[in-house]
């Protein structure tokens, strides 16, 4: 089959020695930037994008509180027999 000589040819596939020193230098250019500082620009809009969701979950977590229960959830505990309370036994 055409198949079979297609995987025949990968077994004459050999194995390619990498240049010297190619770790040190894939090293040296990690090491080279990642001292470099983030951008003036990077700063402000990480900054302003923090307190615009910072400020947004204030507002949910405020809007939130106040509607902690409704009347559908009472009607739903009264319905099943459910309590609101953590005790094991009804005592």
């Amino acid at each position: 089959m055409d198949i079979d000589k297609k995987l025949d040819s990968l077994k004459r596939i050999q194995p390619v020695d990498p240049p010297s020193f190619l770790y040190t230098r894939i090293l040296a250019r990690i090491e080279s930037a990642g001292s470099l500082p983030a951008p003036f620009a990077w700063r402000w809009a990480f900054a302003a994008v923090f307190i615009l969701l910072l400020s947004l979950n204030f507002s949910v977590l405020l809007k939130t509180s106040d509607n902690l229960t409704s009347p559908g959830i009472e009607e739903v505990v009264l319905a099943m027999d459910l309590t609101t309370s953590n005790d094991f036994y009804r005592e």
